[in-house]
C-alpha cells in the first residue's frame, strides 16, 4: 500500500508565512549589507537587489540586536559621508551656475544624511524632566499677590512702564 504524500515542512516567519526572504537575506549576510549600504547604496535599492520586501529587510536587520546594531552604526557612519559628499559638491563649484547647482545637490546629500542619523535633523526632541526623570518640581510657589508683587519689581528694573 502507498503512503500519502506529506508535503515537506518549510519554515515559517513569525507572521505565518514562508520565510523565504529571510532565507535569501540569511545567504545574503549582514556584511554584504553593510558592504552594500558603504557603497553609498540605500535599504530600498538593496531590498530591490536581494529580491526581498523594503518591510522584510527591515524586519531580518531588526530581529537581531548584534545585526541591527551593526547596520545602525554603518548607517550612522554613511551619513557623516553624506554630509561629507555635500560639503565637497559646494567646494568644487567654479561660477554661480554650479553653486547653485552644488546647493540643490548638497541639499539633497544632508536631507539623507537627516532620514539615517538624528545628528543631522532640523528638529531635535528635547525632553526636560526633573530629578530621576520625575515632573519638574518649581523651586518657590507663589501666591497672586507675591507673584505681582515680583512683576512690579522686574518691570522697575528693567524700565518697563506699569499700567494702573
Amino acid at each position: 500500500m502507498a503512503r500519502p504524500y506529506k508535503k515537506p515542512e518549510e519554515k515559517l516567519s513569525a507572521a505565518g508565512r514562508p520565510a523565504i526572504a529571510r532565507e535569501a537575506l540569511d545567504a545574503f549576510g549582514v556584511d554584504a549589507v553593510i558592504h552594500h549600504l558603504e557603497e553609498y547604496s540605500s535599504l530600498t535599492k538593496l531590498a530591490k537587489d536581494v529580491g526581498v520586501a523594503f518591510g522584510a529587510l527591515q524586519n531580518w536587520i531588526e530581529s537581531d540586536p548584534e545585526r541591527a546594531a551593526r547596520v545602525r552604526d554603518c548607517r550612522r557612519l554613511m551619513a557623516r559621508k553624506w554630509d561629507e559628499r555635500a560639503e565637497a559638491e559646494i567646494r568644487k563649484a567654479k561660477d554661480q551656475f554650479e553653486l547653485n547647482k552644488a546647493r540643490e545637490i548638497a541639499h539633497h546629500y544632508r536631507w539623507r544624511a537627516a532620514k539615517i542619523a538624528p545628528e543631522y535633523r532640523d528638529k531635535k526632541d528635547i525632553e526636560m524632566t526633573g530629578k530621576d526623570g520625575g515632573p519638574i518640581e518649581l523651586a518657590e510657589k507663589m501666591d497672586d499677590a507675591t507673584l505681582r508683587a515680583r512683576i512690579a519689581e522686574l518691570a522697575t528694573k528693567y524700565g518697563f512702564a506699569q499700567k494702573e
